[in-house]
């Protein structure tokens, strides 16, 4: 808080408008959204850009770059068991979360290597799940959103938003847990 308004009196002496700058938040606000599924825990930490009338893929995001998506940090994605995401098993951790955007086909990246700044792409070597998956398309969304709108008794989806772009990931909790309950002695 002192912070704060040590940067507002500088703004005041300055000669930028110092009301707005003092009263706005992050362009891009921390969000967090999480889901049980039987007996296990997804999170997912990220920050909220804001399309403001862009075009987020293709425009604000390139095609072909390696992008986490959200601003500021790395998205993180973390799990409390073993599960599997569309079909591949994603071991229990904390995962930073970086996509590869095409128009037609996006590689989605689990890397071991969580906490990282966004203009800080990681490379190849950490991956822990990669994943390619089809975009879908949706009504437009102004803030980029993750939400788990879909939910059973052993799975549920992970759904990305932004833009008029839909990416939903099928998480499996039951199949990995019973893959689990053999391995025990």
């Amino acid at each position: 808080m002192l912070s704060r308004r040590l940067a507002c009196l500088a703004l005041l002496a300055g000669s930028l408008p110092a009301g707005a700058a003092c009263a706005q938040g992050r362009l891009s606000e921390k969000a967090s959204v999480m889901q049980q599924v039987a007996g296990s825990t997804i999170t997912v930490e990220y920050y909220r850009p804001v399309a403001r009338g862009r075009i987020p893929f293709g425009g604000v995001v390139h095609w072909g770059e390696n992008w986490t998506p959200g601003a500021n940090w790395a998205t993180t994605v973390a799990v409390d068991h073993d599960v599997r995401i569309e079909g591949e098993v994603l071991p229990k951790g904390t995962y930073g979360l970086w996509i590869v955007v095409q128009p037609d086909s996006w590689v989605v990246n689990f890397h071991r290597g969580a906490r990282r700044f966004h203009t800080n792409r990681p490379d190849s070597s950490d991956v822990a799940l990669r994943l390619v998956v089809r975009p879908d398309s949706g009504p437009p969304t102004e803030v980029l959103t993750f939400d788990f709108p879909d939910m059973s008794s052993t799975g549920t989806t992970l759904r990305f938003r932004w833009g008029t772009v839909v990416v939903p990931l099928d998480i499996d909790i039951g199949s990995a847990g019973a893959s689990r309950a053999t391995q025990l002695p």
